[in-house]
């Protein structure tokens, strides 16, 4: 059964406050969310996303991903993975803006949290990581990793409100009594953020078959840009309608 969000919201507020503090969250997640969908950084981010499952087609993937900005070593670990990519996106920005920086650190902990879990209890190896970045060209492998990109994103951006808002919610006569219960939440709307995502894996999939196809086994930056900000406008009407369906 998905958690909607206001039983997310509940975890924080009760009787007349879910509805005041769920419309303040979602008005203020979904401002974040589409000033994030015309980002710079958000738009790198996206096309180094399409370039690691294009690169995974490709007779030397290591090379394909250098064209893109991403250099790994010969040797490399997830530490490496991470700073590779953060790299990377920093090279369209002179500047990053908090709202890019969600961008940047969504991109990061999506590799590097799949990467980790296919590794299950063993080391990620260096031979292990090149071979999983490689596997990244299957199209399932691609909607997978794109799921959990846009739930890192949407679950940052709401994040980056409660956050701000969190802080004041904990005390002795206030709904969080400790950090713990606080942690609870936060543990809660990522789980929340992850099932909205959903949407996205199929269509990313979908997508990048397609466009893969149809480019020769390649894909632009523009048609790469337009798939992020197309994936952004499905977590917000995702989003709205879970709201919307639960204020009825």
């Amino acid at each position: 059964m998905t958690r909607r969000w206001k039983e997310v919201i509940s975890l924080i507020a009760e009787g007349g406050e879910v509805a005041k503090i769920a419309n303040a969250t979602m008005s203020a997640a979904d401002k974040a969310l589409e000033r994030l969908s015309n980002d710079p950084g958000f738009a790198q981010a996206a096309w180094l996303l399409t370039r690691l499952g294009i690169a995974g087609k490709q007779a030397n993937p290591k090379a394909c991903l250098e064209e893109a900005g991403i250099r790994l070593p010969q040797h490399a670990s997830l530490a490496d993975v991470a700073v590779a990519l953060a790299l990377a996106v920093d090279m369209s920005n002179t500047r990053t803006s908090d709202i890019g920086l969600i961008a940047k650190e969504s991109l990061i902990a999506a590799v590097v949290e799949r990467l980790h879990e296919k590794a299950g209890l063993f080391e990620a190896s260096s031979d292990f990581i090149h071979a999983e970045l490689g596997a990244l060209g299957r199209d399932k492998a691609f909607g997978e990793l794109s799921r959990v990109f846009f739930a890192q994103v949407t679950n940052r951006s709401i994040g980056y409100f409660l956050d701000r808002t969190l802080p004041l919610q904990m005390g002795p006569d206030q709904k969080f009594k400790s950090r713990a219960e606080v942690m609870r939440f936060r543990v809660a709307m990522d789980k929340h953020c992850h099932e909205t995502a959903e949407i996205v894996e199929k269509y990313a999939s979908e997508w990048f078959s397609k466009n893969r196809f149809q480019g020769d086994g390649d894909i632009g930056r523009d048609k790469s840009e337009g798939f992020g900000w197309y994936g952004i406008q499905k977590i917000r009407a995702e989003l709205m309608a879970r709201a919307k369906d639960h204020a009825d």
